[in-house]
């Protein structure tokens, strides 16, 4: 087939409108290539997502269970824990570590966030270190935290911040701190654990807008020391502990002393047969209680306030674990095994009778309402129950309550660390702390 010049002519046009439209093409791609190279990273095959920006100081969410009004969840990227749980004029203030930055907290180590009576978060203040213990004093809150030292290993700081938020640094501290407690409006102390063998008081007085360095006691054993509590007994103190050597010693001790003067030890307990280990210890009417293990049993042992004898009732069961709750003049005695817990409630003479509709749960808290309202955990949840029937049972995994805040006729807010469950929201890495509004 021949082909006419006027063919041979449209086809050579046509070859140069392809010509000229890959040329374009050429010149276009050239710089966007040049700048892909220069800036991008290699097509690896990742999407890169883009993280809109993570609102802090935001509002609670809807519970997830009809049980709880609202969540207030402090998100992390790891494991979060709270040290130390308050409320006072609608707010709720939560101290606590975060272990690794993100999300909510702008640093790893203590904070401690303001909460707003409708659950709002109001803000976050940061501490130089982990924390180690707080408390309520004159003006705010006392603050303990340790921190890695450049040159001389951990350094042990003790912090004052008001409830705004506001941080002054006290004084160097000698140990790690475990209690810090107000005496009075002008007087706090701060206990201290140094080793393993030996615990300190140190008072501080008001002086101005801050607190100054008072008396101090330092107790010193050979044997170990496990701290309970300390308790303000008239112009002195009582300290509580557990005094062991393993395997063959162990004991209550209570430490007698004025601050600045030598403390005075009361044994209970000793060696071989009469080891004696102790979980828990409260005041009460007539001394000293405390929950203990004598030869593999429970046991229930008091103290006087003289510190001249002592009684102990045997329970004749095995448990793993114990504490000691006070609510409304009751004591409860809960002891921990693998099926749940046994609670005993006590009156101030110690007559007491077994709670058996919470035997299978380990009680946490005690609140008052028109009767008492138990709180606790069992392996699927936390539940709530005054014992004539169960208020309720939460799906929450791994739940590890601080402290259950009364607000209402059957309303509290509990306070708490998890790992999410079908009564809460996931969490964002390990477990995340929890305020959650309950209302039966």
């Amino acid at each position: 087939m021949s082909i006419t010049k006027k063919q041979i002519a449209v086809i050579t046009a046509l070859n140069i409108v392809i010509a000229g439209l890959i040329a374009v093409i050429f010149f276009l791609r050239t710089p966007r290539l040049a700048e892909s190279d220069a800036s991008e990273k290699p097509d690896d095959g990742v999407v890169d997502v883009v993280t809109p920006p993570h609102e802090k100081l935001r509002g609670p969410s809807k519970g997830k269970v009809k049980e709880i009004s609202y969540e207030t969840r402090l998100m992390g990227s790891g494991d979060d824990s709270i040290v130390f749980s308050f409320s006072s004029g609608g707010v709720t203030y939560i101290f606590g570590n975060a272990s690794v930055p993100g999300y909510d907290f702008d640093a790893s180590g203590g904070f401690m966030c303001r909460i707003g009576a409708d659950g709002k978060i109001l803000g976050f203040t940061y501490f130089d270190g982990k924390m180690t213990a707080a408390g309520v004093i004159d003006g705010g809150f006392g603050v303990a935290t340790v921190a890695d030292a450049a040159e001389d290993g951990e350094k042990s700081t003790l912090f004052s911040v008001s409830e705004e938020g506001e941080i002054k640094e006290l004084s160097d501290l000698d140990g790690t701190a475990v209690d810090i407690m107000s005496v009075g409006s002008k007087k706090i102390s701060v206990v201290t654990t140094i080793g393993a063998g030996t615990v300190k008081l140190v008072e501080y007085t008001r002086a101005g807008d801050g607190w100054a360095v008072g008396k101090s006691t330092r107790i010193s054993s050979a044997l170990n020391i496990q701290y309970f509590d300390c308790y303000v007994s008239g112009d002195g103190y009582v300290i509580s502990a557990r005094a062991y050597s393993s395997p063959r010693y162990d004991a209550i001790v209570f430490y007698t002393f004025m601050a600045g003067g030598d403390a005075v030890p009361h044994y209970y307990g000793g060696n071989d047969e009469s080891m004696l280990r102790p979980y828990a210890v409260l005041p009460y009417s007539g001394g000293y209680m405390a929950v203990c293990e004598k030869s593999g049993e429970a046991a229930i042992v008091t103290v006087d306030y003289g510190f001249s004898s002592y009684r102990r009732d045997m329970l004749s069961f095995k448990f793993t674990d114990a504490d000691l709750i006070y609510c409304n003049n009751k004591y409860y005695a809960c002891f921990i095994d693998d099926k749940g817990g046994v609670t005993y409630e006590l009156d101030s003479y110690l007559s007491r009778k077994t709670i058996t509709d919470i035997n299978s749960v380990r009680l946490n808290s005690v609140v008052n309402m028109d009767s008492p309202l138990f709180i606790g955990t069992t392996k699927s949840g936390v539940v709530i129950t005054d014992c004539n029937g169960v208020y309720a049972s939460l799906g929450i995994k791994d739940a590890n309550i601080n402290k259950v805040i009364k607000t209402g006729y059957n309303e509290f807010l509990i306070a708490l660390s998890a790992n999410g469950g079908t009564a809460l929201s996931d969490t964002t890495g390990g477990s995340d702390i929890y305020l959650i509004s309950v209302k039966l």
